[in-house]
């Protein structure tokens, strides 16, 4: 089938870098936006856009019933979600299916399966994919309690239709689990309008590995290789890699199998990603399945050469994969930060307000794909999302450096921001050994104040912020006696900006 025009049902970084894959495929798109996005970069690159309604965004961007009005209006017959508000939900793709518009993601019924944690378990046992122990179904608390004593501690309690990093909380011990279980009962209401939990045994100190798959409507199923998301805080990635420097040759297949494994058991078309933990001893167990793109699809694409918003828009179409598994190639190594505008010392607490100075990295196999630019506001409704910068190198120590270089150009006024911290990650020991995994943010190493300082991010984060305003001073018009007007910024604290 034919797609003439697609509607882009997302914002931001992700709407951008959407809409510059249908430029090169020649098909024009829609920008839908809130209020306080009529200015916004993906609003700027569509060729057409139409407002969707108010601030916050669950008014607009997850408002099905508006946006396939706004597709009508303007002709798309083809919507993208991106990877949030409705990528993911199985009652928003039916309803686009429904009114003669095709849907650029996995089916409705695959969204609702594997979107259940629990069917989604089942599926990759049936594949024969190893699988953490487990407490699920509805049950009395007195016997679940029982149960996890089974198990043993400590235990995940997570919501059957969890995402995002919402809807889980470890428990160490039967005390925590009975403090703990209402209040993420209480958390999947509210995100997922579903209470439904189940128990799952915690791994300690594990890598998170994802599989990136892609499949057609024909039963071709491929991988392209893993990512390694093990740096995370609070369930959330804040740097990806590919491939994995965790990840043997043989463990690197065997994810590979599992993935296209289960993709095939459930009936998977689309682009989806397969997540597993690994323990130290490269045993791994199936965690999830994502359905949508992922924000960390950067890494996959330097690595393989491939634009995989483009496989997606093509699988759409019902054309078959251009690719075979031996021909989907594994070059070189690309590390992505995830640049926000938070503070790092203040719990990462999310910055908002105007963008007075804006100077991205650029340079050798360095990509950044953004959605804000210099006198751009971030509303405090949204995701602080700044930009998702990646390197490649031919080998992982050049593309570390390539990282750190790009670092050190970027420049941020107006807002707090996660630069300098990412620097200092960047010259981790442990990061720099691979030697990474999801407990690696735990101990705050760099330097929360109340908890004492790491000198060299201070060092770093405070050079920041002195380079940024010199920068600012020099934009100035001067005064009446030549000189650049002194600037308006101060410091704040020890390396904030008022």
């Amino acid at each position: 089938m034919a797609v003439t025009k697609i509607l882009v049902a997302n914002r931001a970084e992700i709407a951008a870098r959407i809409i510059r894959t249908c430029r090169e495929m020649s098909i024009p798109t829609v920008a839908i936006f809130s209020d306080v996005d009529r200015g916004a970069m993906h609003v700027r690159l569509a060729v057409e856009s139409i407002p969707i309604g108010k601030t916050p965004a669950m008014s607009g961007y997850a408002d099905v019933e508006k946006i396939i009005a706004a597709a009508k209006r303007a002709g798309a017959d083809a919507i993208h979600p991106g990877c949030s508000f409705l990528s993911c939900d199985p009652n928003a793709a039916r309803n686009i299916i429904d009114a003669g518009i095709v849907w650029i993601g996995p089916s409705p019924e695959i969204l609702e399966t594997m979107g259940n944690k629990v069917e989604a378990r089942k599926i990759a046992e049936s594949a024969g994919v190893p699988v953490l122990p487990a407490v699920i179904g509805q049950m009395d608390d007195e016997i679940l309690y029982e149960q996890a004593k089974k198990i043993g501690f400590p235990l995940m309690i997570k919501a059957i239709k969890g995402e995002h990093g919402k809807g889980i909380r470890l428990a160490r011990s039967l005390v925590e689990l009975q403090r703990s279980l209402p209040w993420v009962k209480g958390d999947a209401i509210v995100h997922f309008e579903d209470d439904q939990t189940y128990l799952e045994k915690f791994l300690p100190r594990p890598h998170h590995l994802e599989v990136q798959i892609m499949a057609d409507q024909y039963g071709n199923v491929v991988h392209f290789w893993e990512r390694d998301c093990s740096i995370q805080r609070r369930f959330q990635e804040v740097l990806e890699e590919a491939p994995s420097p965790f990840a043997t040759h043989e463990l690197r297949n065997s994810l590979g199998e599992a993935a296209v494994a289960i993709a095939r058991k459930a009936g998977y078309v689309g682009a989806g990603t397969v997540e597993f933990l690994v323990d130290e001893n490269r045993n791994f167990y199936f965690l999830e399945m994502t359905c949508r793109i992922q924000g960390s699809h950067q890494v996959t694409e330097w690595i393989t050469g491939q634009d995989i918003i483009r496989w997606q828009i093509e699988i759409a179409m019902g054309r078959k994969l251009p690719l075979k598994q031996a021909d989907v190639p594994l070059w070189g190594h690309s590390i992505q930060a995830r640049i926000n505008a938070e503070d790092p010392v203040r719990d990462f607490a999310p910055s908002s307000g105007r963008i007075s100075y804006l100077r991205t990295p650029a340079g050798r196999n360095i990509r950044n794909d953004s959605g804000v630019y210099n006198g751009w506001t971030l509303a405090p409704s949204y995701a602080p999302t700044l930009s998702k910068l990646s390197s490649w190198g031919f080998s992982r120590e050049e593309a570390i450096r390539r990282m750190a270089t790009a670092l050190s150009e970027y420049r941020v006024g107006g807002v707090r921001n996660n630069i300098a911290f990412h620097k200092a990650l960047n010259e981790h020991p442990a990061f720099r050994r691979g030697d990474t995994n999801t407990s690696m943010l735990d101990n705050n190493w760099w330097g929360v104040p109340e908890l004492g300082d790491d000198l060299k991010f201070v060092v770093a984060a405070a050079l920041f912020d002195e380079l940024e305003m010199e920068e600012m001073r020099a934009q100035q018009p001067p005064n009446r006696d030549g000189e650049a007007r002194s600037s308006q910024w101060k410091l704040h604290g020890k390396f904030n900006r008022v």
